[in-house]
């Protein structure tokens, strides 16, 4: 036995854990020769396959499956390319070396002995002129670590698609090892695809032998496999292609544009769309568009063409649905382009899924608007009205859901599992016949024989059915994404009272309610204006509870972007809540934050319930009512009396610290939970500014009344006001009312004898203020991050930025 192989079977006895892989050295010393001969000057490195230079792509590929420290070996135009590479500003700030090898002339091996020298880790050794894909190297690192004490070279299995089997490297392998390699050797069942990995240690080995007389990286490969012998795992999903001449470039592009498609992509897009989008995103990428670019010019063709569909007339119908599915074409090329060029971002991809799905609204909701322009039927307005509001739902949705896998690489997205419940693989079977793909080109089809109607029947029920399986769970793509009855529950309840105020609108005059709309005008702000008067008492509330340790206008801040959260978000308005405890803690404890918006909650649900209580009571005895209604207006009055005891006594016991305690250990927050209850002075003082609040309602609705024209007396303010909190306590599971409070306030007007028109006109109205508000508090917590972020951020330079494209 060699020395060589005595001193490689000391450092694996050495070892004892599975190393983490986080250098690579990089042969780029090479004369590009055949480059040369075909005329063309730059050194074959700096050269664009896909929108990035050849050893930009190797060093940001190595980067994305973990590769931190980057040694490049430069031989033949040194100077030149490291002058190159320091200008690209994707490369700034990785720890790359530059090793230079004056004789790399002798042969490939002493460049590897050159840059191997400088390593003594495991680390991986490529070639600067190979492509590969990611999930090559991640699958390949991943087999080398099965036995980390050995090297190993990445092979190729299938034969059949090798480019040119002449130039290629063959390789005979033997239980998983390396038998025989060489260019010229007859039998073999692998490709080598120019990636190997190296155990610990074994960097000045390779210098050593390098020094000796290995001027080849196949003699270097040889000794190994002649001493402990070199692994040859077959990667099945090899992705590679080397770049020796412009015939191979032509080739890596071609692979490249493969390589990019996505495997969930719908018939449409497989088969049609992308062949022209993937040759039109290495055009983009190759002149450094960025994908976020080409998101902007994929909304603004698709407003475009929404604007011509929504016309009423045939040509411009036809016009827009072309235009669309141009868009769709172009819709591709953003992925694509941050796939090829490494570009993606949880961002990036945050605005993709925003603007595809905002788009897709946009233009079937416009096809709804000409069908109800050209037919006159009332029924398309209102099934595009409903149409707007689902897709509103799967845009803020899909929102969430992005942002909650914004971690989730884009490799990732390959390895989404099999759905395995009914609920589960019928949505996955469903989503496959309305992607925006197929819709998109069925618009078209339809546009063109008039019967565009058909298509946007389908993008509702689409729409309906992506509502259905997001809100349930399915298709999140991640762990616990499993469709449930349980997840979908707020999402069903919110249909229902949507249904409701559907049905309502249906059976009036709707034309009286736009006049009366048109009618109130600007005044409708002194309607908004009002929540500020409540905002101020429930913020004060919360303020006792955490006993003024927070500054207020802090704490306004919290409410009014918490609840605004609240409102936007279908979960039974309590989609605020675990942010008011997030921006708590930077004054407060995870405990006393948590407890203190329980707390808070169960003092907004005890102060509707004294509230109606009240109020129903008082109605009893001020507005003269017939007894079929004053009976269950009685039977309301006490059962919410019995509630609100209850309620006081849950609120002043320990429960509000130990659902806190068990929520936060759900989450992982905390292991432990300090228990305290309310005292009673606290909870007296919170609850009377929580009454404060639920009083200052009725000025909301004096206000509403003016605007609408009315001088109401006190028993009109009561009853609506009794009417609004009694619908509110008792239908509370429904998603901020939704249906139930304009149904309540509808009876109440025509109990007053002013006609359901008005009562609609009234709870539209109240609705607009909730809105509002929920759209100003969301838009603000957005405003402040984005603030921070730029305060926080070093410099921009724009002129850097431009260059990057």
């Amino acid at each position: 036995m060699t020395s060589s192989a005595t001193e490689t079977q000391t450092l694996q006895s050495s070892k004892s854990s599975t190393p983490v892989i986080r250098h690579a050295v990089i042969l780029a010393a090479g004369k590009s020769q055949r480059f040369r001969e075909k005329g063309t000057s730059l050194p074959k490195v700096l050269l664009k396959v896909g929108g990035l230079r050849l050893m930009e792509r190797s060093i940001l590929t190595l980067r994305e499956v973990g590769i931190e420290h980057f040694y490049i070996v430069l031989g033949a135009y040194r100077d030149q390319i490291k002058k190159e590479v320091s200008k690209l500003p994707r490369l700034k700030g990785l720890d790359i070396h530059f090793v230079e090898c004056p004789d790399f002339e002798l042969g490939n091996g002493v460049s590897f002995g050159a840059g191997a020298a400088q390593v003594k880790d495991t680390f991986l050794l490529t070639m600067c002129d190979h492509i590969f894909s990611p999930l090559h190297i991640e699958e390949f690192m991943a087999r080398a670590l099965e036995q980390p004490d050995l090297p190993a070279l990445a092979c190729d299995p299938k034969l059949d698609e090798v480019f040119d089997m002449d130039d290629a490297t063959k390789v005979a392998s033997k239980n998983g090892f390396i038998a025989d390699i060489g260019k010229e050797i007859e039998t073999y069942d692998l490709v080598d695809t120019g990636l190997f990995y190296f155990p610990e240690g074994y960097g000045p080995i390779i210098a050593e032998k390098a020094r000796n007389g290995a001027h080849s990286v196949s003699n270097i490969i040889q000794d190994f496999i002649d001493d402990t012998g070199v692994r040859a795992p077959a990667l099945q999903n090899a992705m590679w292609q080397d770049v020796d001449y412009p015939g191979m470039k032509k080739e890596a592009e071609q692979r490249l544009m493969k390589y990019i498609v996505r495997p969930d992509d719908g018939w449409v897009a497989r088969n049609i769309n992308r062949f022209f989008s993937t040759r039109l995103s290495l055009l983009l990428a190759n002149r450094n568009v960025h994908p976020n670019q080409v998101t902007s010019l994929v909304f603004l063709l698709s407003l475009v063409g929404a604007f011509f569909a929504g016309s009423g007339e045939y040509a411009k119908i036809v016009i827009g649905a072309l235009l669309f599915q141009v868009a769709s074409i172009l819709d591709g090329c953003d992925g694509e382009i941050a796939r090829m060029t490494y570009r993606h971002s949880w961002f990036g991809a945050w605005y993709d899924r925003l603007i595809g799905n905002l788009r897709f609204g946009l233009f079937f909701g416009a096809l709804g608007l000409s069908a109800w322009k050209m037919t006159g039927a009332d029924l398309y307005l209102y099934a595009t009205l409903a149409f707007a509001a689902l897709s509103l739902f799967v845009i803020s949705l899909t929102a969430v859901k992005t942002w909650r896998n914004r971690k989730t690489t884009w490799m990732d997205t390959d390895k989404t599992p099999e759905p395995t419940h009914f609920p589960d693989k019928f949505f996955s079977w469903f989503r496959a016949l309305i992607k925006e793909d197929v819709l998109s080109f069925l618009g078209l089809i339809f546009c063109v024989i008039f019967q565009f109607q058909i298509v946007f029947w389908l993008a509702l029920a689409g729409t309906l059915f992506m509502a259905i399986s997001h809100s349930g769970g399915s298709g999140g793509g991640g762990k616990g994404d499993s469709w449930s009855l349980r997840k979908a529950a707020p999402f069903f309840l919110f249909l229902a009272g949507a249904g409701m105020l559907a049905t309502m609108i249906f059976k009036m005059d709707f034309a009286g309610v736009c006049v009366a709309l048109f009618e109130v005008g600007g005044a409708v702000f002194w309607v908004f204006a009002t929540a500020i008067l409540w905002l101020a008492f429930d913020t004060l509330s919360i303020a006792n509870l955490v006993r003024y340790r927070v500054p207020f206008a802090d704490l306004i801040f919290n409410q009014l972007t918490g609840n605004g959260y609240n409102i936007l978000i279908p979960a039974a308005g309590l989609g605020g809540e675990p942010y008011k405890v997030k921006h708590l803690t930077q004054w407060l404890d995870w405990h006393t934050a948590s407890r203190a918006i329980v707390q808070d909650r169960l003092l907004h649900a005890l102060s509707g319930s004294i509230f109606t209580a009240l109020i129903t009571t008082i109605t009893l005895c001020v507005v003269p009512l017939d007894e079929k209604y004053a009976i269950p207006f009685l039977i309301v009055a006490v059962a919410f009396s019995i509630l609100s005891v209850i309620m006081i006594w849950l609120t002043l016991s320990s429960a509000p610290s130990r659902i806190s305690g068990w929520v936060l250990k759900k989450l992982k927050f905390l292991q432990e939970f300090e228990n305290e209850q309310l005292p009673l002075r606290r909870f007296l003082t919170s609850l009377a500014f929580k009454l404060t609040s639920r009083l200052l309602y009725l000025v909301e609705i004096y206000v509403i009344f003016l605007v609408l024209g009315i001088q109401p007396g006190i028993h009109e303010i009561l009853l609506v006001g009794t009417m609004l909190m009694m619908s509110a306590s008792i239908f509370f599971m429904m998603p901020q009312g939704l249906g139930v409070n304009e149904f309540g306030i509808g009876a109440a007007m025509v109990l007053l004898g002013y006609g359901a028109t008005i009562g609609l006109t009234f709870g539209l109205l109240r609705r607009a203020r909730n809105l509002f508000w929920g759209f100003l508090g969301v838009l603000l917590h957005l405003t402040v991050v984005l603030w921070k972020k730029l305060a926080a951020a070093p410099a921009f330079n724009w002129a850097e930025h431009l260059r990057e494209g």
